[in-house]
């Protein structure tokens, strides 16, 4: 079994390390990043084309989010639509501290330097609860206590995947399926559709939860990140991989070091090989 231990990153946001979460591909070496104490900007890397390591990072702000449009962000999806990449970024959608409401869907256009064109949609936490009755419970609690927490997100052709890190249930995970247009002339709750979740069967009976996905890849299949569902707890992290086809996920012959807090994932081609980025929200990243 391979064991996975991240690499530092050659820099650090400010006097703190990157808490590194959703990461997107924007290019052949290029990648995009949030960091979840850091709801203002996102995180370009460059990888090093021979060994594959992180050469810079540079910070993107998020132009058109004001303090509060964004709270707590943890998932990254890329869309392409009409030539253009837009960049997705998702709230945990969680309660902290008894009553703080950690909310926000931001769509970003991305573009090759400077600041990013960012819109907050209003209203997204509120809407998706009306909407999906079996987590309007788990919205009111925080996620230590069995409260809602949304980590991972993707792009499946018309609608973004949201993978819940928690309410989680033994041998079960849950994605919430929400159609979007993503390249629609308005970012308000009206450019989605209904939403649907998605039970997924796990071939151990543990508690686990949905800490981020990548993809579909060109067999159909999505990589999921595991890990545990709450603060606590010996769950440990592992990737899986899930098709349409089935509701069963595979897990994969890979483990993690005792000190990895991965929490980002995303696939890209590197001398005609597939392979795997994982981000870490204890400052570091590895490359499978």
């Amino acid at each position: 079994m391979a064991k996975v231990r991240p690499v530092p990153f050659p820099e650090r946001n400010g006097e703190t390390p990157f808490n590194a979460s959703g990461v997107a591909r924007v290019g052949s070496r290029r990648f995009v990043f949030v960091d979840n104490k850091d709801p203002t900007a996102l995180f370009e890397m460059t990888l090093d084309p021979g060994d594959l390591t992180v050469e810079r990072i540079h910070r993107r702000p998020l132009a058109g989010v004001g303090k509060g449009m964004l709270r707590d962000p943890e998932g990254l999806a890329r869309v392409d639509v009409a030539g253009e990449i837009f960049l997705v970024v998702g709230s945990s959608l969680c309660v902290v501290e008894g009553n703080r409401v950690c909310d926000g869907l931001v769509r970003v256009r991305y573009t090759p330097d400077g600041a990013l064109p960012a819109e907050p949609m209003a209203g997204f936490r509120d809407w998706l609860l009306a909407r999906v009755p079996a987590l309007a419970a788990a919205g009111r609690r925080e996620p230590d206590d069995g409260g809602l927490n949304v980590e991972g997100l993707a792009w499946e052709r018309n609608a973004l995947l949201f993978g819940l890190r928690g309410p989680a249930r033994p041998g079960r995970v849950t994605l919430v399926r929400v159609p979007a247009d993503v390249g629609g002339p308005r970012w308000t709750t009206a450019s989605l559709g209904p939403p649907e979740s998605i039970d997924l069967r796990l071939p151990e009976a543990v508690t686990a939860g949905i800490r981020d996905i990548s993809g579909p890849a060109r067999t159909g299949d999505f990589l999921l990140l595991l890990g545990r569902s709450a603060g606590h707890g010996g769950t440990p992290f592992r990737l899986g991989t899930w098709n349409r086809a089935d509701d069963h996920v595979t897990l994969l012959d890979v483990a993690f070091h005792r000190s990895a807090k991965p929490e980002g994932v995303t696939t890209f081609s590197s001398g005609g090989r597939q392979r795997i980025l994982i981000v870490d929200d204890g400052g570091g990243y590895a490359v499978l």
